[in-house]
């Protein structure tokens, strides 16, 4: 992985959810693997959307990327 910024926010436990880091030095998440980092972690899948959205997408977003891609589930 290409070098990240001392501002580059790092979510402990999401590693698996890290498809890369964008052009200002910040880590990319995939939505859909940051959700199923969490499941894996015991929550629903609608418990995991919503600590995602509220505890994940809402900290500092300036600081890191969430890919939001579309997949057929």
């Amino acid at each position: 992985m290409e070098s990240l910024t001392d501002e580059a926010i790092q979510f402990h436990g999401c590693d698996d959810a890290i498809i890369g880091n964008d052009n200002r030095g910040y880590l990319v998440y995939s939505y859909a693997k940051l959700i199923e980092v969490f499941m894996s972690q015991g929550m629903t899948d609608e418990e995991a959307v919503e600590w995602v959205d509220y505890n994940v997408a809402g900290v500092m977003p300036q600081h890191y990327t969430i890919n939001y891609e579309h997949t057929n589930i």
